[in-house]
Parts: structure tokens; sequence; C-alpha cells
């Protein structure tokens, strides 16, 4: 084997090692960091942890005035989640007890996450009105 011959095998060889391995370097990362889990939740009124609940009913803990139904959530982190779904107001009009309820659809925003738990919650009800935003009342144990 020539002196040419050689050049061209080791050449060869260290082309396929560095496509095996990678283009790895001592030091550097080659492969991604597994996803981190979602942990932020929304505190029920019974105290349970609620990951993309279904309803939404701690708007208002003590007399359930404002609830969210059937929500779609679009997206869900750490930081905020967003969906839509059903509202269902209490009308206190002539009082709470007679007035009635109003359902609508609604977009939700959670945001402002404290101690792995959202605390805040919007709710759009039109594109062309701001959101209402509430403290959510829920806890968790």
């Amino acid at each position: 084997m020539g002196s040419t011959s050689v050049r061209v095998f080791i050449a060869t060889v260290a082309a396929a090692l560095i496509v095996l391995v990678g283009f790895a370097v001592p030091g550097e990362a080659v492969a991604a960091p597994p996803a981190t889990p979602v942990v932020t939740v929304v505190g029920g009124c019974d105290g349970t942890k609620q990951v993309q609940p279904r309803n939404l009913s701690s708007i208002y803990c003590g007399d359930a005035g404002v609830i969210v139904t059937q929500i779609t959530w679009l997206g869900w982190t750490d930081a905020w989640a967003a969906g839509y779904g059903t509202e269902h107001r209490r009308l206190c009009k002539p009082d709470c007890a007679t007035g009635g309820i109003r359902s609508s659809p609604v977009a939700v925003w959670l945001f402002a996450p404290s101690r792995g738990e959202f605390t805040r919650v919007s709710l759009y009800s039109s594109v062309t009105a701001a959101p209402e935003t509430y403290r959510l009342t829920g806890f968790v144990r």
C-alpha cells in the first residue's frame, strides 16, 4: 500500500468515525436534555391539584358565581395556560337567588404562578372588550 493509499484510508476511517460519533466534542452535550414535566397546577376548591382541568370552579369557591366548563386547553406551561370553554355566570338581578345563570363562550388565560400554583385567571368573552381578571380562590393541600 503506497503512502497516498494509506492517507486516503486513514482519512476515510476518520471521516466515518466522526460521522458515527455525531461530531461529538469532549465536554459538549450531544443530546438535548429530557423535557421538564409541567408541575404548575390550579388549586381546587377542595384542595386538589388540577392540571388541565375540564372545569374551572375555583374562581369563586365561596358561591360558585363564575364557573368555566368544557375547557379545551391549547397550551399549558409552568408560566401560563390558555384555553377556551363555556362560562356560567350567576346573575344577581334582582338578587343572586332568583337572578338565574348566563352561559356564554369564553377564552381562559391562567397566569401569575406562585409556589407551583396559578393564582390569577383572565376571562375573555369578547375580542373587543377588556378581559375580566380574578384571583383564583382554590388551594392546594
